[in-house]
């Protein structure tokens, strides 16, 4: 189960990551992604996804309303997109979708972060989402 919901959470970072770019419906937009990556997914890993992804379509206003007020000395429209997905993605699954094992949600968004971000993106995020898992 770990490794579906390590690659769901990246698999949903990209498509966020691409809906902000072009916008559009998220849920098409994660079905054009997964398709133009043609990745062998399990069946877990895929429903996983789309189930952050079908929250954060449903609940976005909230969700960045949510990761605002956790921004010190910073707005929503001042982080760069990467980080935008990667705090959109993990606060819907934090907020809807409470994970059971929260440190493993956390390493894998680390991982993400160290992935696509730049250098200082692991310790951004970090710091904004130990405000969430703080006051689970």
């Amino acid at each position: 189960m770990k490794v579906h919901r390590t690659l769901a959470r990246e698999l949903a970072f990209n498509i966020l990551y691409a809906w902000d770019i072009n916008s559009g419906e998220p849920i098409s937009i994660g079905e054009d992604v997964l398709n133009v990556m043609n990745l062998d997914i399990k069946k877990d890993a895929k429903k996983y996804t789309f189930l952050i992804v079908k929250h954060f379509s449903e609940n976005i206003d909230s969700i960045d309303k949510e990761i605002s007020s956790k921004l010190e000395n910073w707005t929503l429209e001042d982080i760069g997109k990467i980080e935008k997905a990667i705090l959109r993605v993990a606060f819907t699954e934090f907020l809807y979708l409470k994970p059971k094992k929260t440190i493993q949600a956390l390493i894998d968004y680390m991982n993400i972060a160290n992935k696509y971000g730049n250098k200082k993106t692991p310790a951004f995020i970090n710091g904004v989402l130990s405000q969430v898992i703080k006051n689970e």
